[in-house]
């Protein structure tokens, strides 16, 4: 987990404040260190700012301010691109309640997309990835927190759940189903393993009294070495109601396929273990 420090000159582009600080603690192993990155014309990682020299005095928040700058968030605008976003038509983004962030710098230029996370259906925090790199940060907390699309899927309701590795994956397989059934409506939930093929030990034994009120769940993750570790572990978890699903040829998972062209087949991979049969082109 990152907590950001103070923002500082960059001696690379010039810009007065555009280096953002951040200290970073791994609580398993007791360490701390900074980094920095550069929210500029740099837009790249700079190593320790302080390196040689005295850090400031971190301000802990409490829960309080935690929570609260989760809340904050919601305020918001509702993430909703005008055209599609890897490979996904906007319209599927509106159930996810998406939030888009905008630059700490000019507050005008949106910069990250926020993810919500819950737990025991309240807000707890976002997961928020930059549109100009791969990386994400958290807002509020999201340690602990329910899979991403938790509350969305007990919503939905029936008996077939089907999971992701990640939270576009779960948006694009949504967009999958639906283009294979032919429908706008949401009949089947879909939702994202927290952080990755890695959680899903933590996250099923999490829901566990959740998972035991469906019937089939469907696993559609990561066509590698993470993901088919995690199949194996769903299977040992749950063997009377896991099934893997395939994935296009040369896709690794739901939303490499639907930027591949090859949404449709996505969904009637899917279809097939939903329905035990296979689904006509």
């Amino acid at each position: 987990m990152s907590t950001c420090v103070e923002k500082l000159p960059c001696p690379d582009c010039g810009s007065s404040d555009s280096l953002q600080s951040y200290l970073n603690g791994d609580t398993d192993l007791g360490i701390e260190w900074y980094t920095a990155f550069c929210h500029g014309k740099c837009w790249e990682q700079k190593g320790d700012p302080y390196a040689g020299k005295s850090a400031p005095v971190v301000h802990v928040r409490t829960q309080e301010e935690i929570q609260e700058a989760a809340n904050d968030v919601l305020g918001c605008k509702a993430f909703a691109p005008e055209r599609k976003y890897r490979g996904i038509p906007p319209r599927y983004y509106k159930s996810w309640k998406m939030r888009v962030l905008l630059s700490e710098f000019d507050g005008v230029t949106p910069y990250a997309m926020a993810f919500p996370f819950s737990d025991g259906g309240k807000l707890k925090g976002w997961k928020a990835r930059p549109f100009r790199k791969k990386d994400f940060f958290a807002i509020g907390t999201t340690a602990g927190c329910d899979p991403f699309g938790f509350e969305r899927a007990r919503r939905i309701g029936g008996k077939i759940l089907l999971v992701t590795e990640g939270e576009f994956d779960a948006i694009a397989l949504d967009y999958c189903l639906n283009l294979a059934m032919g429908t706008d409506e949401v009949k089947y939930p879909v939702i994202s393993l927290s952080q990755g093929g890695g959680s899903i030990l933590k996250d099923f034994t999490k829901i566990a009294a959740f998972l035991k009120s469906y019937d089939k769940i469907i696993l559609v993750l990561d066509n590698d070495e993470v993901g088919l570790k995690a199949e194996q572990t769903g299977l040992e978890l749950l063997p009377d109601k896991v099934l893997i699903a395939r994935k296009p040829t040369n896709s690794k998972d739901a939303n490499d396929a639907v930027e591949a062209g090859m949404a449709k087949e996505m969904g009637q991979i899917a279809l097939e273990l939903i329905y035990d049969k296979r689904i006509p082109d």
